[in-house]
C-alpha cells in the first residue's frame, strides 16, 4: 500500500504517546514493505492518522482509517464533533475493547478494530534480558575440586539444551585452567552424543570483578547454580539472593540452614534432578518474558496492517 500517515502536531515525537505509537506504526509498515510518506503525495492509496480525533485533517478523496483513543467513558461537550469526524472515515483502530464500547456509545458507527499498542522489544526488556542466563561461581575451574562439581553442572547444562535454546551458562571463575576446561566440556558433549556446533553457549569469566561488576553479574542471571558437595557457609549465594536472583543448591548443611525456602534444591550427586531444575527454571523465564513482552511493536504493526488490508 501507499499510505500517507499523519500524526497530527506530534511529529513523530517519541517523548510524547502518539508520536511514539506513529514511529512504531510507520517503521514496521516500512519493514512490511508499504510505501509510508509523512505528507499527501500522487498515487496515495490510503491516509492513516495516528492523532486524537480533533487532529484530523481529511485531505485527498482516498480510503481513510485512523488509530486513535479516549481516556474517559463519555465524549464531553467540546469533542462532541469527534464522532462526525470518525463517521467520516472507513476504519478506526482503537487500543482496547473498552475504546471500541465508548466510541460505539458516543455513535460511531465507522468499523472498529481492537490493535493493542506496543513497545520495542529490542529496547524495553527485563534486566535479567532476552535470554535465560544460569550462573555459577567458584575457583579452580577445569581443575579437580572437593568442593565444587562443576563437571556434574555442566552435564546437567548441556545435557539439557542446545545452541537453539536462548540460554547460557555463565561461570565466574579465578585460578581458570582453560586447556582442562575446554576438555571436560568436550568429553561431555561425546557422552551426551551432541555435536560441537549444537552445544548450547557457555561463559567463563575469569579475573578480579569490583562489586558493582559481581552486582551486574548477579543480577543478570535468572538462576543461580550452587553444586557443593560441601561448604562451610557460601557467600556466593547470599550475594546473589540480595540481588534478587534464586537459588539452586544441593540439599546440604549448611545451606539447608540459611538458604531461603524457596531454594531449588537438588539432591547431592542427583545430575537428572539438577538437569529438571533448569529445564523448569527455562520454561518460568520464557513465560515471564512472553508476559513482560506481551506487546510487541512489530506485533502492533502487523495487526494494524490486517485491519488494513481487511477492508481495502
Amino acid at each position: 500500500m501507499r499510505i500517507w500517515l499523519s500524526d497530527g502536531d506530534r511529529r513523530l515525537l517519541e517523548g510524547n504517546g502518539y508520536g511514539q505509537v506513529s514511529a512504531a506504526v510507520s517503521r514496521g509498515l516500512i519493514e512490511l514493505g508499504h510505501d509510508v510518506q509523512f505528507q499527501e503525495f500522487p498515487g496515495m492509496e490510503l491516509a492513516l492518522f495516528i492523532c486524537p480525533p480533533g487532529k484530523i485533517k481529511f485531505g485527498r478523496q482516498v480510503r481513510c482509517a485512523a488509530i486513535t483513543m479516549h481516556e474517559l467513558d463519555h465524549l464531553p461537550e467540546s469533542k462532541r464533533d469527534w464522532v462526525d469526524i470518525l463517521n467520516r472515515l472507513d476504519l478506526v483502530i482503537t487500543p482496547t475493547g473498552w475504546n471500541r464500547e465508548v466510541w460505539q456509545r458516543a455513535g460511531v458507527s465507522t468499523p472498529i478494530e481492537v490493535v493493542p499498542l506496543g513497545i520495542d522489544v529490542e529496547s524495553y526488556f527485563p534486566i535479567t534480558g532476552r535470554r535465560c542466563t544460569f550462573l555459577c561461581v567458584h575457583e579452580n575451574l577445569g581443575g579437580a575440586s572437593s568442593r565444587e562439581d562443576w563437571r556434574q553442572t555442566l552435564r546437567a547444562y548441556l545435557g539439557a539444551f542446545t545452541a537453539e535454546d536462548p540460554v547460557r551458562l555463565v561461570v565466574k571463575t579465578w585460578k581458570w585452567k582453560p586447556p582442562e576446561f575446554e576438555l571436560a566440556r568436550r568429553e561431555v558433549l561425546a557422552d551426551l552424543g551432541c555435536d560441537e556446533d549444537r552445544a548450547a553457549e557457555v561463559e567463563v569469566v575469569d579475573g578480579v570483578l569490583c562489586a558493582e561488576e559481581m552486582r551486574a553479574l548477579y543480577q543478570g542471571a535468572w538462576l543461580f547454580v550452587k553444586n557443593a558437595n560441601r561448604e562451610g557457609w557460601s557467600m556466593p549465594c547470599t550475594e546473589a539472593l540480595a540481588c534478587g536472583t534464586p537459588v539452586a543448591a544441593t540439599r546440604i548443611e549448611p545451606l539447608l540452614s540459611h538458604l531461603p525456602e524457596q531454594t531449588r534444591w537438588f539432591d547431592l550427586g542427583d545430575f537428572e534432578e539438577l538437569k529438571r531444575i533448569l529445564v523448569r527454571e527455562h520454561q518460568r523465564f520464557r513465560s515471564h518474558l512472553r508476559t513482560a513482552q506481551r506487546h510487541d511493536s512489530a506485533v502492533m504493526a502487523k495487526l494494524v496492517e490486517v485491519a488494513l488490508t481487511a477492508r481495502s
